[in-house]
């Protein structure tokens, strides 16, 4: 059995995004604020990519338990888990962790047996619930959310036209290895095939566009094959 872990971190301006599942079956993310012994967050299904509000606490750095809220702020469904010191995927190749690996279970208040849970910290982020995407300049989160979804989908069904809309000319691409300026939409789409790849479309397909990842330069999508900009609109593209 692994040790306890030590997650004692206090910064209500800095938010900590997971990703991970439920019962190895229901992929989700999560944000949380880790204030001392206070919690508050959000998480969300890949299958629904809607926000669900959390609050919760911390007992002596190694104990959590997140309470999943309704719309009425009433208590529906609970997160029990602790935060690990080490790995055995090895990903942290041996480093004794704090806040990285949470483990432990989900279940409905009614239900009698919880859920396996696991999440992995994927990056920290100066910011806050109500504006998480303020690095970038943007104002309204829920703008992003919604341009970066609408490029998605655009993405994986190959909606050419709703792909070049969402896009903030001029944008530089890399078309059969050398770069390319791409001054409108038409040029754009004459490209698509060329500038979207099998590999791209792949990793953008694969990645989550909600709770992403921001710094200064934009809003990132996956691992960086994508960047928004304030106004959720497409900055820039980066084949795997």
């Amino acid at each position: 059995m692994l040790a306890n872990g030590a997650c004692t971190t206090n910064d209500k301006q800095w938010l900590w995004n997971y990703s991970g599942s439920i019962a190895e079956k229901y992929r989700i993310g999560m944000t949380l604020v880790l204030a001392g012994s206070t919690v508050s967050g959000s998480y969300f299904y890949a299958s629904q990519l809607a926000d669900i509000r959390l609050r919760g606490r911390i007992a002596q750095g190694t104990d959590i338990v997140l309470d999943e809220l309704d719309a009425a702020d009433r208590v529906v469904a609970r997160f029990e888990g602790r935060f690990l010191t080490s790995d055995p995927s090895g990903r942290y190749q041996g480093d004794k962790l704090e806040c990285e690996i949470i483990t432990g279970t989900w279940h409905k208040l009614d239900a009698n047996q919880g859920l396996p849970v696991r999440l992995t910290l994927d990056n920290g982020t100066a910011g806050s619930l109500a504006n998480r995407y303020a690095a970038a300049g943007a104002t309204d989160d829920e703008l992003v959310h919604r341009q970066a979804l609408r490029f998605w989908h655009a993405v994986k069904r190959t909606d050419k036209p709703t792909v070049a809309a969402l896009v903030a000319y001029p944008l530089n691409v890399v078309v059969a290895g050398s770069r390319k300026r791409i001054h409108d939409a038409k040029e754009l789409v004459a490209n698509y095939d060329a500038i979207f790849t099998p590999q791209l479309r792949a990793a953008i397909a694969n990645a989550l566009p909600r709770n992403m990842f921001v710094r200064d330069q934009g809003i990132m999508l996956g691992n960086g094959e994508v960047w928004f900009g304030a106004d959720g609109k497409v900055i820039a593209l980066n084949p795997p």
